[in-house]
């Protein structure tokens, strides 16, 4: 038998059987398409994840650092009661721990919103930098009470430029994941 009789003879099988192949191969085009989408979906979640993730992180290490400056005893540290050494101890791990979190969010955000987290951490910063001000100046004219007066009116004014800065970016937040 030829190849042509096959074929007219055994037409609606032939038809069945390319019809079969036909169909695998669109399944396996399919599937191929199907996996690719869920892992730049599952690659899309983790991201997100990971970036919420950063985000609190940011959040948790902002408040030890504005419950440090809070809470820091800032006459003890002007009268020179407590040595250099013991105040980085106590300013600088939570501050640090705010810049590498502040490192990780560059990854996450546009330049547009990094900076925002920036100022944040700028501005956590021109706090201690007043403290160190007001800690080596050796006017004898000005008291400890007023430079503690002034640190803490620097400080206070600082940290509500923070909290309107930190509402702003909670509500952005908010606005991103909501959907």
């Amino acid at each position: 038998m030829e190849f042509k009789e096959l074929l007219i003879t055994y037409w609606s099988q032939v038809t069945l059987l390319l019809l079969a192949i036909a169909s695998l191969i669109f399944y396996f085009i399919k599937r191929h398409f199907d996996n690719k989408s869920k892992k730049i979906e599952i690659n899309h979640s983790i991201y997100q994840q990971n970036r919420l993730s950063a985000v609190n992180r940011f959040f948790e290490n902002y408040a030890k650092a504005e419950l440090m400056w809070n809470h820091i005893a800032i006459y003890d540290i002007l009268s020179r009661k407590m040595s250099p050494k013991e105040i980085d101890q106590i300013i600088f791990p939570p501050l640090n721990d705010l810049k590498k979190n502040l490192w990780e969010l560059k990854i996450y955000f546009e330049d547009s919103d990094y900076m925002n987290y920036k100022l944040i951490v700028d501005n956590v910063e021109s706090i201690n930098g007043k403290l160190s001000e007001l800690y080596f100046d050796y006017n004898s004219q000005i008291t400890d009470t007023t430079k503690s007066n002034d640190f803490y009116l620097t400080r206070r004014k600082i940290l509500n430029e923070n909290n309107k800065i930190l509402s702003n970016l909670c509500n952005v937040l908010k606005e991103t994941f909501r959907s």
